[in-house]
């Protein structure tokens, strides 16, 4: 074990807790409310020191902290010790409900900031990576847009609508057309030119949209059934090295790891990554049972596919490109978080998809809910490498951002309910009914924790058990 990297995820895992608790504090301060106490870790004080009203302290554990305003407890404090009295004006619940509102809300917001923050200044120091190699189509899987135009594994695509194409993963777009629109592709197939036509359907109409007028406005908003249409299905050539077993996830609880090369699923066999995405996708049967070779040794293993929401997957990634397959471009400012901004957008709403389809029952609970032990395995397996550190930590407070809106009354998304509810009513909620609130958030949480542990220790059993020497 690397204690500097042990340090590393604590330190990091901290600061997480410490921003969100210091959003809370900033606006604490800025809508007059005192605040009692505002901490650097829990546990017994090591120095602390009083400016003005608020005591500021380190303590011994560097877990994150707290923010203690006045007459409330941000961190839990029951609804029958915080009307106990009437509130006096600096006390929490003396401000009016909107800017108790915007206090929870900044705890979450700051998560946001600072993953918004981190992937910016990544983007800036990384620059952009941009693939150098032939634009070479690897497996094209049946059914897709260009397997429909006729495109094989092995063609060499040259232009689309008459504009160069240098590699795969930057024409994307310039290969997809718009819905109902066509795109002429020029490629190459044993020294011959000819084209091809990627045509595109008209958009798929979500089923809810012409049912009634709450189905069509909840469609509108992206809710219902996810209409599917064929994919793009263009690749480039990629080997079928695994670059990464995720933690937590079925081929890594089953014995695959990082650098196994996959030969054959079923029996099928497998020489590019986008056939083994298919074939673990499509292939009918569970377990599967996935061939590979580990140190010039065939091993076999059933791995049992978790669903995902969108399809069966098993928890794999491909090798990153060689070093001579890329060129690194150096970005602006602006460009940097313009792409630092639109990564946190686009991460956020996946992970709402996904808490979405947990509590639509579309993905199950069982297998999705990973605890405190998996996030900081997770974080510690990246601390050697910076960049994939630091992009895991911002994920993780896009998760803070997500998991504290959500209306458990433990939690920010709850309080904010409350508040909203009194301002509706013009007067708080009843105590009682407080109680009652706090208590369902309480059991939900401490299920939800003990599923989550049971969970982090069920993957590393497997993991363990499961490991192939």
């Amino acid at each position: 074990m690397n204690l500097l990297h042990v340090l590393e995820v604590a330190l990091a895992f901290g600061f997480m807790i410490f921003i969100h608790e210091g959003g809370h504090y900033a606006a604490c301060r800025l809508f007059g409310v005192d605040v009692e106490e505002f901490s650097l870790g829990f546990g017994n004080i090591l120095v602390s020191r009083k400016w003005g009203k608020t005591l500021y302290s380190i303590r011994a554990f560097p877990l994150g902290g707290f923010c203690k305003p006045k007459g409330g407890d941000l961190s839990g404090q029951s609804a029958e010790e915080m009307y106990a009295k009437a509130p006096e004006p600096g006390e929490f619940l003396h401000a009016s409900w909107w800017k108790r509102i915007l206090i929870f809300l900044a705890g979450p917001g700051m998560n946001f900031v600072s993953a918004l923050f981190i992937l910016s200044f990544l983007f800036l120091v990384k620059g952009e990576i941009i693939p150098v190699e032939k634009p070479l189509l690897g497996f094209v899987p049946p059914g897709t847009l260009a397997a429909q135009a006729g495109l094989r594994q092995g063609d060499l695509l040259l232009k689309a609508d008459g504009k160069d194409i240098t590699n795969l993963d930057t024409a994307y777009d310039d290969l997809m057309p718009d819905y109902g629109q066509s795109v002429v592709v020029t490629a190459e197939r044993k020294g011959k030119t000819f084209d091809a036509r990627i045509e595109r359907p008209a958009k798929p109409v979500n089923p809810w949209a012409a049912k009634d007028w709450l189905h069509g406005a909840l469609s509108a908003l992206g809710f219902g059934p996810t209409p599917s249409e064929p994919d793009l299905g263009i690749g480039a050539v990629r080997s079928t090295v695994v670059g990464e077993a995720l933690l937590g996830n079925p081929a890594r609880n089953a014995g695959l790891q990082d650098g196994d090369e996959i030969t054959a699923i079923d029996g099928q066999k497998v020489s590019d990554w986008s056939q083994l995405s298919y074939l673990i996708k499509h292939t009918q049967a569970d377990p599967l049972k996935v061939q590979f070779m580990r140190n010039r040794q065939p091993h076999e293993i059933s791995i049992q596919r978790i669903y995902n929401g969108e399809f069966k997957a098993i928890g794999i990634m491909p090798e990153p490109l060689p070093a001579g397959q890329m060129t690194t471009q150096k970005v602006s400012l602006a460009k940097a978080v313009a792409d630092g901004t639109a990564f946190s957008v686009n991460k956020t709403r996946e992970l709402a998809g996904g808490i979405w389809m947990l509590v639509t029952g579309k993905v199950s609970l069982k297998d999705s809910v990973a605890g405190p032990v998996t996030i900081m395995r997770l974080m510690y397996h990246q601390a050697s490498k910076w960049e994939d550190f630091f992009t895991v930590v911002s994920i993780i407070s896009l998760v803070l951002f997500l998991m504290n809106l959500l209306p458990i009354p433990v939690v920010d998304g709850g309080q904010i309910v409350l508040c909203f509810i009194e301002g509706v009513k013009r007067s708080p909620v009843s105590v009682k009914l407080q109680m009652v609130y706090q208590q369902i958030g309480f059991f939900l949480i401490i299920g939800l924790m003990a599923l989550a542990v049971f969970n982090d220790f069920k993957n590393i059993f497997l993991e363990v058990h499961n490991h192939i020497h």
